[in-house]
């Protein structure tokens, strides 16, 4: 077996929070018409624990992001290479402010542009990323 490094656990923490933060989005995103049925505060109760785990996801991908571009060592990378992190840092501050304006909107209209805000930055973010890994 190969023997697991920092590195390895530094891509595992940030994958598996991402994969809670991007996917969880799109999995309630598919839910909520369900979930609506069950009672007129189901969706709301279900989005609050929802949010109980992608906050904290979302932290873990700031703090392995960082962590990620540390070890990348920036100064060696060529300019195309920062120009796509620095896109891929606004798209992550884009999406973490987006899901907090979705969390305090009150009409249905606010409520599905800003959580398609999200979702779609969030989904950019993971796209950059992979460009990133490269």
């Amino acid at each position: 077996m190969i023997a697991p490094g920092w590195e390895t656990l530094r891509m595992f923490l940030h994958i598996v929070a991402a994969t809670i933060w991007v996917g969880g989005q799109f999995t309630l995103a598919g839910l909520v018409s369900v979930v609506k049925g069950f009672s007129p505060d189901a969706t709301r109760v279900v989005a609050r624990r929802f949010a109980q785990l992608s906050w904290p996801a979302y932290g873990v991908l700031i703090v392995t992001g960082i962590w990620n571009v540390i070890a990348s060592n920036p100064a060696h990378q060529s300019g195309k290479w920062n120009g796509t992190l620095d896109i891929k840092l606004a798209v992550v501050a884009l999406s973490g402010a987006a899901a907090f304006f979705h969390t305090r909107a009150k009409h249905k209209t606010t409520l599905a542009l800003w959580g398609a805000l999200t979702s779609l930055s969030a989904l950019a973010a993971l796209f950059l990323g992979v460009l990133l890994a490269q």
